[in-house]
């Protein structure tokens, strides 16, 4: 048996003396699109006072407007939701805490790795039609749900127990959320470079990407549709379709951001006016004249050593020696408590998580949790400096960040962002109208 809501009488009598949390999950009416871009046909809901489940139809005849489930929904204090990210894109002003982040946090994989029900699988089959509630019968959607649901729950129940969930639930989701509703420009070339589908996400001339951070290192990747976001090609021409939709791309680029982020935390200085692989490759060859070649090895040697293992013959080198130290703490702490912890979020590494990690492997993860951490704590508050700006942040690529510069928004924008995205590390500027066409700025 399961409860249907489809009438005002109907919803007024379910709220009546609600408690303060509940699940929620959005039900769309084509999931084949980008969530951006989808609109809503009903909300699953479990109330945990009522330790019932309830459809919320908005596509009855009667139905009544959204408007009125969200009045009624914002008297909670706490409302769980797989994703927070698509959460935020549907109805932004509630206040949700992101399953899919606790999930994360205890198994370091994504919730698709959960078994599927019978009944889930089939949803899911069906579930990418238009007027999906003509497909699947409203109680095939409770169905699923609620055994969905059921299997969410155990981490719903502990989701207070890991400390870094308030970072990931404040910061990290809400940051995704804003990144993937700013869609990129795209032009005519699109086609060229693009396989596009008949269900591809195009609205306005933008597209949209989707960031996931369940990722073995927490590095989000950057994928919708099967395009790469985040390595997006130079040579196949694919930078070629996406332009600016205000009045020019600007880039800032990190300069060596990896070697910097580990001299920043093993506390060795490197001087932020000069290449940091230039400062390395006087340390490497003993010399003060670094030619393009040197410049080139420099580079090489540097991320062997970072990510293949520490050479003896550089342990005599400071930048080396305090970096090896790291290493062995890091590991050290890792086999006796079983974790180490992120610097920012606090994320724990669980070893249990981790099939044949080594001392390097593990030194990599946490670089790149703190590249992950430091840049998206960043992207948050680069948001709020602009969401009253005509310029937007169109795409976050680990080392870099690309925004649609409105001319409107004068120099003291762009000096203003400069300044916050580099208080730490030195940045490159590029600009123009074409993401292939990058200049110095």
């Amino acid at each position: 048996m399961y409860y249907l809501i489809e009438t005002k009488d109907q919803l007024n009598r379910f709220f009546k003396d609600e408690g303060n949390e509940c699940y929620l999950q959005f039900i769309t009416n084509n999931s084949e699109v980008h969530p951006k871009l989808q609109s809503l046909c009903a909300l699953y809901l479990y109330s945990f006072s009522k330790e019932k489940g309830f459809i919320i139809n908005l596509n009855h005849p009667e139905a009544f407007e959204l408007d009125l489930p969200l009045n009624y929904l914002k008297s909670y204090t706490n409302i769980f939701v797989k994703e927070k990210t698509k959460a935020l894109l549907y109805l932004p002003q509630l206040p949700y805490t992101d399953i899919q982040s606790i999930y994360y946090l205890l198994k370091n994989e994504p919730l698709d790795s959960l078994p599927k029900t019978a009944a889930h699988t089939f949803y899911e089959r069906k579930f990418g039609a238009n007027n999906v509630n003509k497909i699947i019968p409203i109680a095939k959607h409770y169905e699923a749900l609620t055994q969905e649901f059921t299997a969410l729950s155990p981490y719903i129940i502990n989701y207070k127990s890991e400390a870094s969930n308030k970072w990931y639930n404040e910061i990290l989701t809400p940051t995704l959320a804003k990144m993937v509703s700013e869609g990129f420009k795209i032009n005519s070339d699109f086609q060229k470079h693009f396989d596009i589908k008949e269900k591809f996400s195009i609205e306005d001339s933008k597209i949209y990407g989707w960031y996931n951070f369940c990722t073995t290192t927490g590095r989000p990747t950057n994928n919708f549709n099967k395009i790469n976001f985040s390595a997006l090609k130079h040579d196949s021409g694919e930078r070629d379709a996406f332009e600016a939709n205000n009045d020019v791309l600007v880039e800032m680029d990190y300069e060596g951001y990896h070697p910097r982020i580990i001299a920043y935390l093993i506390g060795h200085y490197i001087d932020n006016k000069e290449s940091v692989h230039t400062q390395l490759a006087k340390m490497y060859f003993e010399t003060e004249e670094v030619d393009k070649e040197m410049y080139k090895k420099s580079k090489e040697l540097t991320f062997q050593q970072m990510y293949g293992g520490i050479s003896k013959k550089y342990l005599k080198h400071e930048y080396f020696n305090k970096t090896q130290k790291f290493i062995d703490a890091l590991w050290g702490e890792f086999n006796e408590k079983g974790f180490v912890k992120t610097p920012i979020s606090r994320r724990r590494l669980l070893k249990g998580n981790y099939k044949n990690i080594t001392p390097q492997k593990l030194f990599n993860y946490y670089i790149q949790a703190f590249e992950t951490e430091y840049n998206i704590t960043l992207l948050s508050r680069i948001f709020e400096f602009l969401k009253d700006k005509k310029t937007k942040m169109v795409l976050y690529v680990y080392d870099s960040m690309l925004f649609d510069f409105s001319l409107e928004d004068g120099k003291e924008t762009l000096q203003s962002l400069k300044k916050l995205i580099s208080s730490d590390f030195p940045i490159k500027l590029k600009k123009g109208s074409i993401y292939s066409s990058l200049e110095a700025l």
